[in-house]
C-alpha cells in the first residue's frame, strides 16, 4: 500500500525549478554524492532510477561515472520535469517511463537500478525492492536510500507537520532492516548512515507556526549555517544521520 498519492507529487514537482543539479556546498547533497561516486565508481553502463524526479541524480551519475540514465516517475509533472531537465542540461538519456512503477512491465534489465527516497513510502517494502530487482541484470548494482526519521528526527518533525511523518514507513528506517534481505538474491556492498546532522530534512507547515513551531524554525535557521562546515560530514550513527544507504550486488 501507498503512503502517498499522485496528486501529492504533481503539486511537489509543478513548481521545480530548472536546471536542477546535485550542489555540493548543499551538506547532505555533498555526503550523498561522495558516497554514490565511490560505491559505483566501477561501474558502467545504464542506470535506471525508480522515482527519478528532476534527474539531478541521473545527471549526477551521468556526468561522474558516464551510466546513461533512464527513469520512472509516478507523476506526470515529475516525468516533465526530469525531461526537460535533461534538455536544459544538454544530457543524452534513454526513457522516462510515467505512471505506477507496479503497472509498467520491467522491459529491460539495467547495469545499476537505483530509487533515492521512495520505498519508504509504501507498507509493503519487501514486494517494492523485489520489483527493483526485476529491472536489474544479473550481477547488477542496486542502491536503496531512505531518510532517517527515527532518532532526533521523527519527533522534531512531527512537532512541525506529523503528516509528513506519516507519509513515511519509519519501520525501515534501521540498519537491520537494510541487513536482513536474505529472501533476494544479492549481497550488500555497503550499508551505513550518512549525511550526518541535516537541518534541511525537516519539513515545516505552509499555515501560521505556533510559537514552538517558530522557536523550531529559527533553531534550525541557526543549524543550517552551523551545518554547511564539510568537518561535520563525517559524523554519523542512528541518532544524528539524515539518511541510511544501501548498495547490493545482484547474485
Amino acid at each position: 500500500m501507498e503512503l502517498t498519492e499522485v496528486d501529492f507529487w504533481d503539486e511537489y514537482w509543478a513548481n521545480c525549478k530548472l536546471p536542477n543539479i546535485v550542489d555540493v556546498s548543499f551538506s547532505f547533497e555533498r555526503c550523498l554524492a561522495q558516497n554514490l561516486k565511490k560505491l559505483l565508481v566501477d561501474c558502467k553502463g545504464e542506470v535506471l532510477e525508480i522515482g527519478c524526479a528532476p534527474g539531478k541524480w541521473l545527471a549526477f551519475l551521468s556526468g561522474e561515472l558516464g551510466l546513461k540514465p533512464s527513469g520512472i516517475e509516478y507523476s506526470s509533472a515529475g516525468m516533465l520535469a526530469t525531461k526537460k531537465n535533461f534538455e536544459l542540461l544538454g544530457l543524452s538519456y534513454g526513457t522516462i517511463w510515467s505512471g505506477d512503477f507496479f503497472s509498467i512491465p520491467p522491459a529491460r534489465e539495467f547495469d545499476v537500478v537505483m530509487s533515492l527516497g521512495f520505498i519508504e513510502h509504501f507498507t509493503d517494502v519487501d514486494e517494492v525492492i523485489g520489483r527493483h530487482l526485476q529491472w536489474l541484470k544479473p550481477g547488477g548494482t542496486l542502491v536503496l536510500g531512505v531518510p532517517n526519521f527515527c532518532g532526533m528526527y521523527g519527533p522534531i518533525q512531527a512537532a512541525l507537520d506529523c503528516s509528513i511523518v506519516e507519509k513515511h514507513n519509519t519501520k525501515i528506517m534501521n540498519l537491520e532492516y537494510f541487513s536482513n534481505l536474505d529472501q533476494f538474491n544479492m549481497s550488500p556492498a555497503f550499508i551505513g548512515y550518512l549525511g550526518s546532522f541535516e537541518p534541511d530534512l525537516f519539513i515545516f507547515p505552509k499555515h501560521l507556526l505556533s510559537p514552538k513551531q517558530l522557536m523550531l524554525k529559527m533553531l534550525v535557521g541557526i543549524a543550517r549555517r552551523v551545518r554547511r562546515a564539510r568537518i561535520f560530514d563525517e559524523f554519523n550513527n542512528s541518532h544524528i544521520s539524515s539518511y541510511i544507504l544501501a548498495v547490493y550486488k545482484k547474485g
